[in-house]
């Protein structure tokens, strides 16, 4: 089946990637129209469209390279970077996001790199740089920063010098800002996480495919985390501290999504539920039953993506 394909995949598979993440980008313009899609005040329909193939597609194979060059999942698939792109379909015009998302792979790799290390100074300070840059764009983000501290605890290197490591990285970018500023005697603004008072569910432009989709989602990743906490135990060491820190990240891009100024604030929620639900494709037993939900995800999700526009 086509799971298995994917897992320890050939040549021809990765040519297949490259073609679905074209369709995967351009299947809103069956029923829309282009202008209106992708839109955007600063760039172009066009440029917008362009991108909306590159940064996911880019993020999906830096995603999937990160889990198994980590030991994380030891399979060599192309599951997760396929799984990625099918869980984002409902997210084809969030420019912010996709960048800012697509930079934390960057961090989310410097905390896996301080396994094993006795003080991960480096990777720590990195890790908090490269947030409170992107704090720039996304305030928000900063809602992240717990994680690196929960990962030092996790790997067990926690220490004063690491915490104060953490500080000096969140405070440079915004201690040069400060300078810059000064200098050219403008405002300076610090970071304001601004939580929404939306509700979580908005129901009042939901169709049937959507509805459809997301209890589809839903159901596979129920499935997904039963599957993860059955077998977590029999998993090596390393990937076992590492889910744990996937499983925070997953919940604190869910309280960024749920209190975020804006519904695709729920983007950074696809990476840390993509490696979990592609480890349950990956590794289910029920062979069957795995590649029965797949293959219904990719065509729920294809006609979820085409009808978007509507």
């Amino acid at each position: 089946m086509f799971l298995n394909q994917l897992i320890n995949p050939k040549p021809r598979i990765i040519i297949l990637f490259i073609v679905f993440c074209v369709i995967i980008s351009l299947s809103p313009l069956v029923l829309g129209d282009l202008d209106l899609i992708y839109s955007k005040s600063i760039f172009s329909p066009f440029f917008v469209l362009l991108l909306s193939l590159l940064i996911p597609s880019f993020h999906a194979i830096g995603l999937n390279n990160m889990i198994y060059e980590k030991n994380i999942i030891k399979k060599d698939n192309l599951v997760i970077g396929f799984v990625y792109l099918l869980l984002s379909v409902p997210f084809y015009n969030c420019l912010n996001y996709w960048i800012v998302s697509f930079f934390i792979l960057f961090y989310i790799n410097y905390l896996f790199d301080g396994y094993q290390k006795d003080f991960p100074l480096s990777q720590t300070f990195n890790a908090s740089f490269i947030i409170s840059l992107l704090s720039f764009i996304d305030p928000n983000i900063l809602l992240l920063v717990p994680l690196i501290i929960i990962s030092t605890i996790n790997y067990d290197n926690m220490s004063w010098r690491v915490f104060l490591n953490i500080v000096i990285g969140l405070v440079i970018p915004y201690f040069f800002y400060y300078v810059y500023s000064e200098i050219n005697q403008s405002a300076f603004f610090t970071p304001n996480i601004q939580l929404s008072n939306m509700p979580l569910v908005d129901y009042k432009n939901w169709s049937g495919i959507k509805v459809f989709w997301l209890l589809y989602v839903t159901l596979i990743c129920l499935l997904s985390f039963a599957e993860l906490f059955k077998w977590l135990y029999k998993k090596s060491i390393r990937s076992r501290k590492s889910f744990i820190i996937i499983l925070f990240y997953f919940i604190l891009t869910f309280v960024v999504g749920a209190y975020g100024d804006e519904s695709p604030s729920f983007y950074y929620l696809i990476s840390p539920l993509s490696i979990i639900v592609g480890n349950y494709f990956t590794y289910s037993k029920k062979r069957r039953l795995a590649n029965g939900l797949f293959l219904i995800l990719i065509i729920s999700s294809m006609y979820y993506r085409c009808f978007i526009a509507i």
